[in-house]
């Protein structure tokens, strides 16, 4: 179930990155497609109002070759006079040209044409044969594609009277060139970006997952942990009531072993019930605080003296040390609290043992420990100390009357109140509980 769990939100996952890619890739595109496109519009459109402004655009018509008479001397200075007058205007129109190029930017280019299409004027000699001027001309002043051969280009084309057009143009290939750099950018980088959703994907649903799966697993082994220790004082208060029931005449004297043995379990089952109730209203959040101002060190001292009659009937020695602690917490709790870890202190302490309580406060919380010199516990059983009904010994801890779950609701109550708690153990030397909590 989780890996399929896994694999759908991966797929989601890598999904909504390609989407986002993809998205941002065609909105990039578009939006430097139409940059590009109106800056050139721009240009063209400025240098073709430029151009038209300095006027004399069409070429001048060749003057007619004169005709010899026959008067040569005179005839002579004549055509001397034509050719030097001819060269003049040669030199004022590339002059012309000159000037009129000066005006444009170097990417743009002019041509003036008449309506049949022939270039009477290419000062840039841009190869335009792949440009249908005639059609170009019909389209009107608007700014326009043209071209072909691969070779694109956009135009504007305006009249210049007297059947004569002026053209201006630039080419369309460094625009193409910045959009195919841009597309080929966004694959590639989409393709890395792809290989790395896959692995992150992955990796971030099973993280997303993992809590799930262990509050399920968690949850079922509660369920069936639950399910074992009703399961159990409930067939043996079931097997002496059987016991009972079979001479229904007997006086309550002669069958006291197994009243007894009822009552027994009938406590066991109460002393449980309310356990899985705490935890229970712990777990949907509706373990509520009332949370006051309150001495832990006070509370620590009037427990311990509360337990040292059950110390004495068990044959250990209690000892307590503390000092001023001021926290801000809820007296019920944090009594049971320490209720909880004294009497499982007392036990695991041998006969004439020695459980030590300490509770005092500095740098700004407070630290309580509750210490016993028994048998102490493994490296592996202090890693699920605090879990619910696990038990390294469960037949011991059950002829002591544990449940299993003491010590997780003392973790519970620890972290409610923004504090935590730890177990410090030497197989041999004994063990200690440690709660620490913020000070008021």
């Amino acid at each position: 179930m989780f890996e399929r769990a896994r694999l759908t939100l991966t797929a989601w996952y890598v999904g909504a990155l390609v989407l986002t890619v993809v998205g941002i890739g065609a909105v990039s595109y578009r939006l430097l497609r139409d940059d590009l496109q109106s800056e050139i519009d721009d240009s063209l459109q400025t240098a073709a109002r430029e151009l038209s402004a300095t006027g004399g655009l069409v070429p001048a018509a060749p003057s007619p070759t004169p005709t010899p008479d026959a008067g040569g001397s005179d005839d002579h200075d004549d055509d001397e006079d034509h050719d030097d007058d001819s060269g003049h205007d040669d030199d004022d129109e590339h002059a012309s040209d000159d000037e009129r190029l000066r005006l444009i930017s170097s990417e743009v280019f002019y041509l003036v044409f008449d309506a049949s299409g022939t270039v009477l004027s290419n000062p840039r000699r841009v190869d335009v044969g792949a440009i249908d001027l005639v059609a170009a001309a019909s389209r009107g002043d608007a700014p326009q594609d043209a071209g072909g051969d691969g070779e694109e280009y956009r135009l504007v084309v305006e009249g210049l009277g007297d059947g004569a057009f002026l053209a201006v143009g630039r080419s369309l290939g460094p625009a193409q060139h910045q959009l195919e750099t841009l597309t080929t950018v966004t694959v590639l980088g989409g393709i890395v970006a792809l290989a790395a959703a896959l692995g992150s994907g992955w990796w971030l649903a099973g993280r997303t997952l993992r809590p799930i799966r262990e509050s399920l697993e968690s949850q079922r082994r509660f369920v069936s942990d639950a399910s074992h220790e009703l399961r159990t004082p409930l067939a043996v208060a079931r097997a002496n009531t059987s016991l009972l029931l079979e001479d229904p005449e007997a006086s309550v004297e002669s069958h006291l072993e197994q009243a007894e043995a009822v009552a027994s379990e009938l406590e066991h089952l109460g002393v449980l019930v309310a356990d899985l109730t705490t935890l229970a209203r712990a777990d949907e959040g509706r373990g509520n605080l009332m949370l006051a101002p309150m001495d832990l060190g006070a509370l620590t001292e009037e427990v311990a003296r509360d337990m040292l009659a059950l110390a004495d009937v068990r044959g250990v020695r209690l000892e307590s040390e503390t000092g001023p602690s001021p926290v801000n917490g809820d007296t019920v709790r944090l009594r049971q609290l320490l209720m909880i870890l004294v009497d499982n202190a007392l036990k695991y302490a041998p006969p004439g043992g020695l459980v030590r309580v300490r509770c005092g406060s500095a740098h700004g919380h407070v630290d309580l420990s509750v210490s016993d010199n028994g048998a102490g516990i493994s490296e592996q059983d202090q890693k699920h100390i605090f879990d619910r009904f696990y038990r390294s010994d469960s037949e011991r801890t059950r002829s002591k009357g544990g449940t299993g779950l003491g010590l997780a609701i003392g973790k519970w109550i620890a972290e409610a109140h923004g504090g935590r708690i730890a177990v410090e153990s030497v197989p041999g030397k004994g063990t200690t509980f440690r709660v620490r909590l913020p000070a008021k």
